[in-house]
């Protein structure tokens, strides 16, 4: 089977969407039923994909993403095709406007695709670049957030993601999420049946990082000016990662005269400023460090030097964080929701993310109890032997067989 396979052009800033797709990425190179994979990513991001490149499998395809004529081509390839969507949704017969779809592929600079002797487009994240193309086509749903907790999001933010789900939905073949509880939202919100989405979820217990090696302990300590001891919270500054509560929790520690160093990585979104305001009117400006965007040798070393990793956040589709520290052989405590109680498999180890006290206590026994901190780093071993035992490649080529059936099914209607 070959295949095209797509890198987000923002990947750099992605955050948990770019580890995933690499990680699947490599999944697929390493089976034997794939035979070509056409890596299509930004030109402008050779350098940040240049390791995944090794494989023979492997056929680069790079698109100049920011060269003016392309951005030009992409917003009106996209502005016609939203037109036809729009036009299909208000009761236009999809024959009388075929053409404005025809027409937005047509200019569309990845258009080169076509030409492609490939079976199926994996397109890992819940948009495609390029719709219309007579090729088998499979989305990912990471998460139907905007609709679940719709107060995390500006109502422009709310209709751009539900426009883009909804163009996926209609234009997919097939619809790939990571965990059950995702698929049970699709579902439910587009009435999608079992045969149209396929749990399929990424090799958890193999490293995410394609650096395995970290930074040096003691040169990470003089770069960020670490304490002895430290908890570590990578993520993106998204309001659903709720770095807030977890402020709350740090000072009531500081109250108790506990002072815990908080190390928080990943993308500053827009919404960094509130947190740089909370952390103020909290009077813990001084116990938390937000480094943005670490090298993957920095994050390495960071999981590795870490006394906890603690994840707070009120929704998450899948926590990469969580599997990192449980490979690291670091202890974690995370939050209650989604798929995480049964990915961390214990009750002892989990809160309710709203619940700042609990997560102060767990803190407290993750830095200084031995016989919790031993349990956890049994726990987590127990659980990464659980994950070696599932087939991960069988789900995609599954998932991939029935997108390549149900493109046939609609060609013959």
């Amino acid at each position: 089977m070959n295949i095209c396979f797509y890198l987000h052009y923002t990947e750099n800033t992605s955050g948990g969407i770019n580890t995933y797709s690499k990680s699947v990425l490599r999944l697929l190179l390493g089976s034997q039923d794939i035979k070509k994979v056409y890596l299509v990513f930004s030109k402008e991001n050779t350098e940040l994909v240049k390791s995944l490149l090794n494989s023979i499998k492997l056929i680069p395809l790079p698109i100049e993403r920011k060269r003016k004529s392309n951005t030009f081509l992409f917003l009106i390839s996209h502005l016609t095709f939203d037109i036809y969507n729009i036009l299909i949704n208000y009761g236009i017969k999809r024959r009388k406007i075929k053409f404005l779809k025809k027409i937005s592929s047509w200019i569309n600079p990845y258009r080169k695709i076509s030409s492609l002797s490939i079976d199926l487009i994996h397109i890992p994240l819940r948009f495609s670049p390029i719709y219309g193309l007579d090729i088998p086509l499979i989305t990912t749903m990471h998460d139907l957030q905007e609709l679940i907790m719709p107060e995390n999001f500006s109502a422009g933010e709310r209709l751009h993601r539900s426009l883009n789900s909804k163009k996926a939905v209609d234009e997919s073949d097939h619809i790939i999420v990571s965990f059950n509880h995702v698929k049970e939202d699709v579902k439910k919100y587009f009435g999608f049946t079992d045969d149209r989405v396929s749990v399929c979820p990424p090799p958890f217990h193999e490293e995410w990082f394609v650096i395995k090696s970290g930074t040096p302990s003691e040169e990470l300590k003089m770069k960020y000016k670490l304490e002895s001891k430290f908890i570590l919270y990578p993520a993106a500054t998204w309001k659903h990662k709720n770095h807030v509560t977890l402020f709350k929790a740090v000072k009531l520690l500081k109250d108790k005269n506990q002072m815990v160093q908080l190390i928080c990585t990943g993308n500053k979104t827009e919404h960094f400023s509130e947190l740089v305001t909370s952390a103020e009117k909290l009077e813990i400006s001084d116990q938390i460090k937000f480094l943005g965007i670490v090298s993957e040798e920095d994050l390495v070393g960071l999981y590795k030097l870490t006394s906890l990793v603690v994840i707070p956040t009120a929704y998450e589709a899948g926590s990469g964080p969580l599997y990192e520290a449980m490979r690291y052989s670091v202890p974690v405590i995370c939050s209650n929701v989604t798929s995480l109680p049964e990915a961390i498999g214990s009750d002892e180890f989990i809160f309710n993310p709203n619940d700042h006290q609990r997560i102060a206590e767990l803190i407290l026994k993750g830095l200084n109890d031995e016989d919790f901190v031993e349990r956890n780093l049994t726990n987590s071993k127990s659980r990464l032997e659980f994950f070696k035992q599932q087939n991960y490649t069988a789900n995609f080529l599954e998932a991939y067989r029935k997108a390549i059936q149900h493109k046939k099914e609609r060609d013959n209607i």
